[in-house]
């Protein structure tokens, strides 16, 4: 339906974490080197691949797993990572 204008109303469905929020700076790694967002917190904390294995017990593999867009990491992965990137873990994924 349109309204006076002819503006088209579209339904919106609130997500999970649509009230969270990501820095600016993590957006705009993700963005301009075309990664995900788990691999732009890493970044953006200045950390390798390797360094975060060591500090969440998990191995690098399994950090560059993480990482792929595709990737759908476990809660407990995230929480690990979150407390690498001192961070929320719902801000390291996007609800789609």
């Amino acid at each position: 339906m349109c309204d006076d204008n002819g503006w088209v109303s579209i339904p919106v469905i609130k997500g999970n974490n649509d009230n969270e929020t990501i820095p600016n700076e993590v957006v705009n790694i993700m963005v301009s080197h075309d990664i995900s967002l788990l691999g732009a917190w890493r970044l953006y904390r200045g950390l390798s691949q390797s360094e975060v294995a060591n500090k969440t017990g998990l191995t690098q593999s399994a950090i560059s797993q993480a990482e792929k867009q595709s990737s759908k990491p476990q809660m407990k992965t995230l929480e690990r990572l979150a407390k690498v990137y001192n961070c929320r873990p719902s801000q390291l994924y996007i609800d789609e």
